[in-house]
């Protein structure tokens, strides 16, 4: 019972958010559930910004099962005040923080967020594969 409540919480505060974007009503619940249920995968954005190019490289060389993804609010970010950011924990070594959200998405998930409801995400590596080739990573989130 817990679950559906969280959800539906996740579900109406992601509608609100879409419909001050600009959604209709009936479109803004029908993305936000869709995004609930389906879940979301994005690419993570600002991963090629500092060192993040070397600590996607030491994340890549790390076995699953070491690495837990956080979503986490970036209130000082001056660039965008919905700004959620990427952090990796890394077990036995500490916190990276690789990225944000897409923007358009970040406006929908940071309420959810300031709303104090968890959102699970799981994280994937993917390039890197010559030299000239930069790494990325592919963002699975889910309620």
């Amino acid at each position: 019972m817990e679950q559906i409540t969280r959800t539906r919480k996740a579900v109406a505060t992601m509608a609100n958010q879409l419909r001050k974007l600009g959604y209709s009503l009936s479109n803004a619940f029908k993305t936000a559930w869709r995004r609930i249920k389906e879940g979301m995968t994005v690419r993570v954005q600002g991963v090629t910004f500092d060192n993040r190019q070397k600590l996607l490289q030491f994340i890549a060389q790390r076995k699953p099962s070491d690495l837990t993804t956080y979503l986490r609010r970036d209130r000082a970010n001056t660039f965008d005040k919905y700004a959620v950011a990427v952090v990796i924990g890394i077990q036995g070594v500490g916190y990276a923080h690789i990225g944000y959200l897409p923007k358009g998405l970040s406006q929908s998930v940071a309420v959810v967020l300031d709303a104090g409801m968890e959102l699970k995400a799981g994280m994937q590596i993917i390039g890197g594969y010559e030299q000239k080739e930069t790494y990325g990573a592919l963002l699975n989130i889910a309620v």
